[in-house]
């Protein structure tokens, strides 16, 4: 008796979508489109203003959560993981507390805190000063990477020279305006990560979030704010088992 053969497809990728935050762009995301996890497409958009991208209306993390919904529904993705680092965090975690359901996830990286983030107001001036000083600009930035400045720091400064000049003061003050209430997420698979010498995400801020949502933290030995470029292999392995696990 000859049996007929069984067609055992591979199951079809799964959908990631990272979500940079301040200063930022998808460009941050480069070594996670260069190795993404096993079984997952990696989506990286700009949020609109970063990088030269166009920017109109309000600047608002609820804005920003608008055209993240309308970026999933435009590229017919079911489902997908939520990846925010920063003020990316916030994005995707207003978005998800929007319409839990729609969302497979999430995964925050360094992300502002569920109560909003306050920043100082002798700041502002600073902050206006960076869109026409280069040198605090890269400075600014550079202090993000405790460890080392990753291979494509030249890019990202590109990038952050390139955000609409409102939004140096303008996100901030989104940031400080802002807040999601836990229950909210309530059922959501939810991955929290931080980098032990974050001196702008503290490790006792994003225990705070992990207590919080209810979730155990991974906290990063040796690396900073920027700890998805600075360790991009120990990032991708605690993805990797988070993911695996959804």
């Amino acid at each position: 008796m000859i049996e007929a053969s069984i067609d055992r497809e591979s199951p079809a990728p799964r959908h990631l979508i990272a979500v940079h935050g301040n200063f930022a762009s998808s460009a941050w995301w480069a070594d996670l489109r260069a190795t993404p996890p096993l079984g997952w497409t990696v989506h990286t958009p700009d949020l609109p203003g970063f990088a030269g991208t166009a920017q109109g209306g309000e600047v608002s993390i609820a804005s920003y959560a608008d055209w993240l919904a309308h970026y999933v529904a435009e590229q017919k993705l079911e489902r997908p993981m939520l990846l925010g680092h920063s003020l990316g965090g916030a994005v995707v975690l207003e978005a998800a507390s929007r319409n839990p359901a729609a969302y497979a996830g999430l995964i925050l990286a360094a992300s502002a805190p569920l109560g909003g983030l306050i920043t100082p107001e002798e700041n502002y001036p600073v902050l206006e000063l960076l869109p026409s000083n280069a040198s605090l600009l890269e400075l600014s930035l550079g202090a993000l990477f405790a460890s080392a400045r990753p291979a494509n720091f030249g890019r990202l400064l590109q990038d952050a020279a390139r955000m609409a000049p409102n939004l140096y003061s303008g996100n901030p003050r989104a940031l400080a305006a802002w807040s999601v209430v836990p229950a909210a997420l309530s059922g959501l698979p939810v991955l929290v990560m931080g980098g032990q010498l974050d001196l702008l995400i503290t490790p006792e801020m994003v225990r705070t979030q992990g207590e919080a949502l209810g979730v155990p933290v991974r906290l990063l030995a040796g690396v900073g704010h920027g700890f998805p470029q600075e360790a991009p292999g120990t990032f991708l392995a605690e993805l990797q088992i988070f993911l695996d696990g959804v």
